[in-house]
């Protein structure tokens, strides 16, 4: 990858066009047409994770479906957002004529152009290709050649190369999406971005966003994280603050403080949001009774479970339990 080019800056202050030509939160998705929107769709859930992981709706974007959306929307994309075009794997995406205009103008504003498979043909077709290195699908080396000689071929399925990001095909897209909010928020919510995905080989613990999103805000304080992992490991057989303080070898005033400082949240709440968290997943996932759950999450009885998940979820255990086997519509 070539990562040297990020600029993870987020200021809103308007600055002249040349030095926004970084890292944006704010996605516009080109789809070519209906029969590669998917691909939009699971980058546009890369996002959604994202912003679940950081806590803190670092993420939004919108979704233009086939070129026909492109003459409802006048400016496409501005200075401050990221234009990401999705084309397929089979045909070469060449722009209508009326559309050209549109396009040139959205990759000229736009703080970075990111384009998937055949979409490697809009810049080149507009005459504005923000980058010399490029990672382009096996189908379309040729016309790549051909159409742009000065083009450098990167060899893997995905690269950043200046204000152009750049993937092979729908699989390689979701990758690149999360680089680039890796590059944005650090390589630590990379990692975990990508394990939370299933875009990298699972760890055999239970995988929690909310374990994730907690570590995060730690910033690699040792005793929040040892804290983290030992809740992680017992939300079954619930501990105390002081038993955990105890197996870390510190005061429960000093653990206290430090979750304080740095999640803004009391031990025990953060061991309780681990524990909801898992017990929405056996409630959504398995036939598991709830009083089973409310065991296995560490409450002592379920009426107490019910008024902490309504609490956070808005919504009472057996909700989900019906909605997990009977869909949306469950009575």
């Amino acid at each position: 990858m070539f990562l040297e080019s990020f600029e993870p800056a987020r200021s809103a202050v308007p600055v002249p066009l040349q030095a926004r030509r970084s890292l944006s939160g704010e996605f516009v998705f080109v789809s070519q047409d209906d029969s590669v929107a998917f691909t939009a769709e699971a980058c546009i859930d890369v996002l959604r994770s994202a912003n679940r992981l950081i806590g803190d709706g670092a993420y939004d974007w919108v979704h233009l479906r086939g070129e026909e959306a492109l003459r409802n929307e006048g400016v496409i994309c501005g200075p401050d957002q990221t234009l990401v075009l999705i084309g397929g794997t089979e045909q070469a995406w060449r722009p209508s004529q009326e559309n050209l205009k549109l396009l040139r103008s959205a990759i000229r504003n736009a703080a970075r152009v990111c384009v998937v498979g055949s979409a490697v043909f809009v810049p080149m077709t507009t005459g504005v290709l923000g980058a010399k290195r490029l990672a382009v699908h096996p189908n379309f080396r040729p016309g790549v050649i051909e159409t742009c000689s000065g083009v450098e071929l990167h060899e893997g399925a995905t690269c950043h190369h200046k204000a152009m990001s750049s993937a092979t095909g729908p699989a390689s897209a979701m990758r690149m999406m999360v680089e680039l909010v890796g590059a944005r928020d650090g390589e630590f919510t990379r990692i975990a971005l990508s394990r939370y995905l299933g875009l990298s080989e699972p760890e055999e613990e239970f995988s929690s966003g909310e374990f994730w999103r907690y570590k995060r805000m730690a910033q690699g304080d040792e005793v929040i994280c040892d804290a983290l992992q030992i809740m992680l490991d017992h939300l079954e057989d619930t501990l105390t603050v002081g038993q955990i303080a105890d197996i870390l070898d510190v005061s429960p005033r000093k653990l206290e403080r430090g979750f304080s400082d740095r999640l803004g949240q009391t031990p025990l709440k953060v061991y309780r949001e681990l524990r909801l968290e898992r017990a929405h997943r056996l409630l959504a996932q398995t036939s598991m009774p709830v009083g089973e759950v409310s065991v296995a999450c560490g409450f002592s009885n379920v009426t107490l479970m019910k008024k902490w998940f309504h609490l956070k979820y808005g919504e009472l255990p057996y909700d989900v339990r019906r909605h997990a086997f009977a869909g949306g519509y469950a009575a």
